[in-house]
């Protein structure tokens, strides 16, 4: 039986947090409170807190349909060789 399409679905949750949480840390870098006592931030390049939250998200789906085309392209090379 072939594992790899298993192994592939099974890996996809743990990759896409990953790749969030990396995300997150690169544009969350620079989070700043605007106001003294306030609550509201403002992070990388104007962006709020939730902004910032929404965007790495989508960086991190791009990421995930990256990665998991290059692992479809190494399979099937090495496999063909």
């Amino acid at each position: 039986m072939n594992y790899i399409p298993l192994l592939f679905v099974l890996s996809a949750v743990p990759l896409l947090l990953a790749n969030w949480f990396i995300a997150a840390m690169i544009l969350g870098r620079d989070c700043a409170f605007l106001y003294e006592g306030g609550n509201i931030t403002e992070c990388a390049g104007g962006l709020s807190e939730e902004e910032m939250t929404a965007t790495s998200g989508l960086i991190a789906l791009v990421l995930l349909v990256i990665q998991m085309g290059l692992i479809v392209l190494v399979r099937r090379r090495t496999h063909g060789s």
